[in-house]
């Protein structure tokens, strides 16, 4: 029997990193070649409700405040207390510009872009999971540095869509 203490259970942190060369679009909006430097983390636990915190209710109250869409395709119907959040980040080192990043995100399969406001309250959530977790005793280094790495990637593309808007 596992007992969860913060609402987490079964926490699984796994990475992926390699390089691709291809086009990109400078912050200026201009069309480039170059080599792409891909990293992808798949976070994936139960979240549970428990006396350390409401991670559960908290993802589902995430969801339902961004809209239908979200409810109907974030949860996994089969198990609905499984998340599975997966990053895509793209880094590229432009010496004319500066470092460019972009990341797009999954939950449970479910494309997760930001193009509303509707959507900051996922956002919200994914930065709130990935920073417990990454204080969480129990992770290693590395749970640690990638849950980090997520959370930075989801702050920079929250401030990239306000910044916008």
């Amino acid at each position: 029997m596992q007992i969860s203490f913060n609402g987490i259970k079964n926490l699984y942190i796994g990475q992926k990193q390699y390089d691709k060369t291809g086009s990109y679009v400078t912050p200026d909006g201009f069309v480039k070649h170059g080599c792409k430097h891909y990293t992808v983390v798949k976070l994936r636990c139960n979240l549970t409700n428990d006396e350390s915190g409401n991670d559960l209710d908290k993802f589902k109250l995430a969801l339902a405040k961004s809209g239908k869409q979200f409810s109907d395709n974030c949860i996994n119907h089969t198990e609905p207390n499984k998340f599975e959040l997966l990053l895509t980040r793209q880094d590229i080192n432009d010496p004319a510009q500066r470092n460019i990043s972009m990341s797009d995100f999954t939950i449970n399969g479910y494309d997760i872009l930001l193009n509303e406001k509707e959507t900051l309250p996922v956002y919200t959530y994914m930065a709130h999971l990935t920073r417990k977790i990454a204080n969480l005793p129990e992770v290693s280094d590395a749970q640690k540095y990638y849950s980090n790495l997520i959370n930075k990637s989801v702050d920079e593309e929250a401030r990239k869509f306000i910044e916008l808007y």
